[in-house]
């Protein structure tokens, strides 16, 4: 294949942020487009009116398994703006008040119940979590939130395949593969800032309020009757989510189910300080599943929320709150001030025929490829799910298959 004269990213979400960054790191002219005024798509911080403070749009995790996402923040510098945490995930029973820590040394199930969210002996293609470890002891404490938490569906609709994957990765992976990150400044701050920065500094076009309207193997055309004539071996990546393919790529018919991710941001009259100064806290048997604190903000993040997300947001905040001052002793009497941000389709539902149904990089156009988390891929929608399918769109559009963040 021709060396490509320019590469053109439309999306600056964290697949296109990833694919950008890559290429850009081999010299190769990038020019990146975006239809918002910022970037980062559904991973990023902004500044609330409402609470005064800098908030993200959902609270995450990362995790020694994830890799490519590690790798990705240490070329761009974002792993400073990153602090490991202890490998211990606390939890806290609502309905009975009870506390306990899990650890790659302390895992609350047997050895019987691993080995089948490992998925051995055999699973079938057809399986779900709850097929394989609904009975299981282990079932409510453990296996449930560790599923909504991964893949954002329930365990009855979830591929037991896909979650025996991820298991593997992080149980088999040794203590390093549990170990998690945290973002005390900011999604932006680790995951967006410092790619734009390593961008600019590689001489890479960045274009905010650009929406792309169309795509043909020699044009993108966006709003405003902006056109970018492609060169012929110019070559183009695709960082769009599902939903908005099909007005810009000719015969585009497919369509994925997606799932709710609800987050509630809480600005306390005092640091929000979580039982024995943990950096977060797992839930179980209410509503919310994860307690995210960051000075003196409280978040709570609910997956899978299609029964909560159709209340208003006051109820919502209500109900989040009344579990939050549980679990860290305070009243709940008095709602504080509060940010409700629902994401409606925050990922792909994670069933075994929606995953099915995911396609792969390649376009019908020429040198015109996708990224995104939602595509083909052994990973659910997840941040290393969308950072190294911008890695490899970017290897598949230089024909680079060894190209990585490694320096």
């Amino acid at each position: 294949m021709p060396h490509p004269t320019t590469l053109h990213v439309v999306g600056a979400g964290l697949a296109g942020l990833a694919a950008a960054t890559a290429a850009a790191r081999t010299g190769i002219r990038v020019c990146l487009y975006e239809s918002a005024s910022h970037a980062g798509g559904r991973c990023r911080s902004f500044f609330d009116d409402k609470l005064d403070r800098l908030i993200d749009n959902g609270s995450h995790l990362l995790l020694g398994a994830n890799k490519i996402a590690l790798s990705y923040a240490r070329a761009t510098g974002g792993i400073e703006a990153m602090v490991p945490a202890p490998r211990r995930f606390d939890f806290f029973d609502l309905a009975d008040q009870s506390r306990w820590t899990v650890s790659p040394t302390r895992l609350p199930a047997g050895l019987g119940e691993i080995l089948r969210a490992l998925g051995l002996p055999w699973t079938g293609a057809e399986a779900s979590v709850a097929d394989r470890l609904g009975q299981s002891p282990g079932f409510a404490r453990f296996w449930k939130p560790l599923c909504e938490a991964i893949l954002n569906t329930t365990p009855e609709e979830s591929s037991a395949r896909m979650f025996s994957w991820t298991m593997r990765r992080a149980l088999l992976g040794g203590a390093p593969a549990l170990s998690p990150w945290t973002f005390p400044l900011g999604l932006s701050a680790a995951l967006v800032a410092p790619a734009l920065a390593t961008l600019g500094s590689f001489g890479a076009e960045i274009q905010f309020r650009h929406r792309l309207i169309g795509v043909t193997a020699g044009r993108l055309d966006f709003d405003e009757d902006r056109s970018v004539i492609l060169g012929p071996h110019d070559r183009v990546i695709l960082a769009l989510p599902p939903w908005a393919m099909g007005s810009v790529l000719p015969g585009w018919d497919l369509t994925l189910p997606t799932r709710t991710i609800v987050n509630a941001h809480f600005r306390l009259a005092h640091p929000a300080i979580l039982p024995q100064g943990v950096p977060f806290l797992g839930l179980v048997n209410g509503y919310g599943h994860w307690l995210f604190p960051r000075g003196d903000v409280l978040s709570v993040t609910v997956s899978a929320a299609e029964g909560l997300v159709d209340r208003p947001a006051d109820e919502i905040a209500a109900i989040l709150w009344g579990e939050a001052a549980s679990a860290i002793g305070l009243s709940a009497a008095d709602v504080p001030p509060a940010r409700v941000i629902k994401e409606r389709r925050a990922t792909l539902a994670h069933d075994p025929a929606t995953i099915r149904r995911r396609p792969g990089p390649e376009t019908s156009i020429p040198g015109v490829y996708l990224a995104g988390d939602w595509l083909r891929s052994s990973w659910p929608c997840t941040i290393e799910a969308a950072i190294s399918s911008g890695l490899y769109a970017a290897q598949r559009a230089l024909g680079q298959k060894t190209l990585s963040f490694g320096r």
